[in-house]
């Protein structure tokens, strides 16, 4: 698992409609978080603009060691044009050590076999008021929406609000600002690739 350290100090703005962001709010939370990620032991990239209702992103790529295989999963962050609310999507593959040869994964049972870290935090985005055993209704299949023909799976949007207000809500937490949005976000969502974040 890949350990963020979220760092304190930096003033940022709030989201106008908290826990809602536009694609401009979205895009400073996002030049915000990539600095962090830079050093912190994990390849991440800016994804541009694209003409779509897509805006700016980031791309996470983490990696798993089995015994006689590796999965790599990359992480796609982007802001949900009908939610907006940012969305993990990922994508996985076993590359076995022995042979180099590279499969993608396309089973959702195979996902929270290899892939999911915290199976806990996708049952909290499942139904955050009454968590679920599996929490498999979080988790769904696409197209990549940046990259058409590539097979994805993401993490559904929909409960993402409830549980940014639950944390917003929280006397431990300070007030969250776009600087701070990304980094608690992905606190429960990045559970799915192996990224946590550590206070």
């Amino acid at each position: 698992m890949t350990v963020l350290s979220v760092s304190d100090g930096i003033t940022a703005n709030y989201a106008s409609n908290f826990p809602y962001l536009t694609s401009a709010e979205f895009s400073g939370a996002c030049e915000s978080f990539l600095p962090r990620l830079h050093g912190s032991g994990i390849t991440s990239r800016p994804l541009p603009s694209t003409e779509k209702d897509l805006h700016d992103g980031i791309e996470i790529t983490t990696v798993r060691e089995y015994a006689d295989f590796r999965v790599t999963s990359k992480a796609f962050i982007l802001l949900s044009p009908i939610y907006s609310l940012p969305v993990l999507y990922f994508s996985s593959e076993y590359t076995s050590l022995h042979t180099g040869e590279s499969t993608p994964i396309t089973l959702v049972e195979d996902v929270y076999k290899y892939v999911i870290t915290d199976p806990s935090q996708i049952s909290l985005l499942s139904q955050p008021t009454m968590p679920s055993v599996s929490g498999s209704g979080a988790i769904s299949q696409c197209e990549h929406p940046l990259y058409h023909g590539l097979l994805c799976f993401y993490i559904h949007p929909c409960h993402t609000g409830e549980v940014m207000n639950t944390l917003n809500q929280d006397p431990e937490i300070p007030d969250i600002t776009l600087h701070s949005y990304l980094p608690l976000w992905i606190g429960f969502v990045g559970a799915t690739v192996g990224i946590a974040i550590r206070g």
